[in-house]
């Protein structure tokens, strides 16, 4: 059972004492990392000791270890500092983020399917960062942070970034998307070579999609012939939806159309042999320091994307 704080006398220089102490098992080596004597080291613990009414130390010629009191009231001590530190970093970047303007750019598909709910659960943290979005072609995106047209750029991972800086911010697996009445909709996993037959439904040539698919696709058929080919993925889930072919689309793009839509009677099924991933990164000017609203867009991104 967590140790509760018994006394509202306790200072924070007690228990950061009391902290670098029992990390570093010793009085001298804790002492130099708080910049102390031993001796007023050894005073702030004494005292803290005397205010909990309980030993917290064993000392030895040695070491300096904890007591089972100690051990037991170390997590709480760790989690005052924890959530001090974390209250201040958040209170400090709160201030920088002032009256700020972030400006990203993101492909179509990810502009539409994910950045909706990532921005509107940013600005809900952060309702003075001003966020301008600009929907851009794939292989658009690095020159527009490499112009400074953007602060950012999100999109899947390119091979011609080498000058610029890439962050991860998550992994998304391609999906097989075909209607609740298709035999393929009850499958755990559908292997690609099973898609040969089936009527395709394809995002145009010049996305980065589509070349994916393709490039996964030529093992089994070299001059693939989908039976649409489409350029919003709203329009492939359309037609899936009605009956008229199977699409293969990245995971979210799939669960955020089933989430606006409850009507779309679409079943979603993993792709194996392959497994097909990509990444999505955020793309920053390498040189130049990172903005405090970049990187707390870029934080947020992390945590959010996948929950929509």
């Amino acid at each position: 059972m967590p140790f509760k704080l018994a006394s509202s006398n306790l200072s924070l220089r007690q228990l950061r004492a009391f902290l670098a102490v029992a990390q570093e098992s010793s009085m001298t080596r804790a002492a130099t990392r708080l910049h102390l004597t031993p001796s007023a080291l050894s005073m702030l613990v004494r005292s803290l000791e005397d205010d909990l009414g309980m030993r917290l130390f064993e000392r030895t010629t040695r070491r300096v270890l904890l007591t089972q009191a100690g051990q037991q009231f170390l997590p709480t001590v760790e989690q005052v500092f924890s959530q001090l530190d974390s209250g201040i970093t958040s209170l400090q970047q709160s201030q920088r983020l002032k009256a700020s303007q972030l400006s990203v750019a993101a492909s179509p598909l990810l502009a539409s399917a994910l950045f909706p709910k990532v921005i509107a659960s940013f600005r809900a943290q952060h309702p003075q960062v001003t966020v301008v979005l600009m929907d851009a072609p794939i292989d658009s995106l690095p020159d527009l942070v490499r112009r400074g047209e953007v602060d950012m750029a999100v999109g899947t991972a390119h091979s011609d970034v080498a000058d610029l800086s890439t962050h991860l911010l998550y992994v998304d697996k391609l999906m097989l998307a075909c209607h609740v009445d298709h035999p393929l909709a009850q499958a755990r996993e559908v292997a690609w070579p099973s898609l040969m037959e089936e009527p395709l439904i394809l995002m145009r040539h010049g996305s980065g999609l589509r070349s994916l698919v393709d490039k996964t696709i030529a093992k089994w058929c070299k001059h693939l012939k989908p039976a649409y080919e489409v350029s919003q993925v709203a329009t492939a889930l359309g037609l899936v939806a009605e009956g008229q072919g199977v699409s293969i689309l990245p995971s979210y793009a799939i669960s955020r159309a089933q989430a606006a839509s409850q009507a779309l009677s679409i079943a979603t099924v993993a792709l194996v042999g392959p497994v097909v991933e990509r990444e999505i990164v955020a793309i920053t000017p390498l040189a130049a320091p990172t903005p405090v609203a970049v990187e707390a867009f870029i934080e947020h991104f992390k945590k959010h994307a996948v929950k929509t």
